[in-house]
């Protein structure tokens, strides 16, 4: 199961007010962005034209 589809998962139980798993996330640290909000947009504008090329060529 990718995180994407767990995240969904734990979203819809925390909407039908079984928040447990939705709680459990909310303790995890958050780290910032090492580049800092001034190279975050830069680097992630990157990194999505470096995984759309591999894809676009089958890598």
């Amino acid at each position: 199961m990718t995180y994407t589809h767990l995240a969904g998962k734990v979203l819809a139980e925390a909407l039908r007010g079984q928040a447990e798993r939705f709680d459990a996330f909310a303790d995890l640290p958050h780290y910032p962005f090492p580049g800092g909000q001034m190279l975050r947009t830069p680097f992630a504008a990157l990194g999505a034209w470096y995984y759309g090329l591999r894809d676009k060529f089958g890598y």
